[in-house]
C-alpha cells in the first residue's frame, strides 16, 4: 500500500486480481462463462478469465477455419480486466460448444506437433543428449578465442579495433546517415 505522500495508481490491480477469477452471481468461480447469445440463433458468448489476445486471436482463427461457423470474434472489454470475450454463430448442423471444442482439439494437436518438431531439430543439432550444439555463433570463432580481452590490455585492444577496421572498411559514401554529396560546380 502506498504512504501518504506518494503516488497512488487507483486503477492498478493488486497481484491476487490479476490471477484469480472473480466470483460470479451465485458466489461460484468461474474460469470460462458460456452465454447464449439471446439476439442471435446459434450463437453463444464465452467469457474467458485471465487470458488475453494471445488465446482470443488463436481461437478465433480457428473457429473460422470451421466452414459450420459462420461469425467468429473476440474482444478485451478492458485491459485491467484480464478477460476475453469470444462470440461464435454456427449453422444449425453444429452447436457453438461443439465447434469450439473441436477448434481447442486441432490447436491442441497442432502445438503438439510443433513442439515435437522443435524436440526433433534440437535433437538433430545434438544437444539434448547432453552433447553441446555445433553451431557457429560467430563468423570469426578462432579469431574471438585468441584475442582474449582484459581490462589490463587496452593497448591490445585498440590494436584489434584498428586491425578490425582495416579488414572492414566502410567508405562513408555508401553510408545512410551521411549527407548527400554536393554537385560539381
Amino acid at each position: 500500500m502506498a504512504t501518504p505522500g506518494q503516488l497512488q495508481m487507483y486503477n492498478k490491480l493488486e497481484v491476487h486480481e490479476m490471477f484469480s477469477v472473480p466470483e460470479g452471481p451465485d458466489g461460484e468461480r468461474k474460469r470460462i462463462e458460456v452465454i447464449p447469445d439471446e439476439k442471435v440463433s446459434n450463437a453463444v458468448v464465452l467469457h474467458t478469465w485471465l487470458e488475453d489476445h494471445t488465446l482470443g486471436n488463436l481461437l478465433r482463427m480457428e473457429l473460422l477455419r470451421n466452414e459450420a461457423v459462420l461469425f467468429a470474434g473476440y474482444k478485451v472489454r478492458h485491459p485491467l480486466d484480464h478477460m476475453i470475450e469470444l462470440r461464435v454463430q454456427t449453422t444449425p448442423a453444429i452447436q457453438p460448444e461443439a465447434a469450439l471444442r473441436h477448434a481447442v482439439k486441432n490447436l491442441q494437436s497442432e502445438c503438439s506437433s510443433m513442439l515435437d518438431q522443435f524436440d526433433e531439430g534440437v535433437r538433430r543439432l545434438g544437444g539434448v543428449e547432453g552433447r553441446e550444439a555445433n553451431v557457429e555463433m560467430s563468423p570469426e570463432p578462432e579469431m574471438m578465442e585468441s584475442e582474449a580481452f582484459s581490462a589490463e590490455d587496452a593497448e591490445g585492444f585498440h590494436q584489434r579495433l584498428e586491425a578490425f577496421e582495416q579488414r572492414h572498411t566502410f567508405s562513408p559514401e555508401y553510408l545512410p546517415t551521411s549527407p548527400p554529396a554536393s554537385p560539381a560546380r
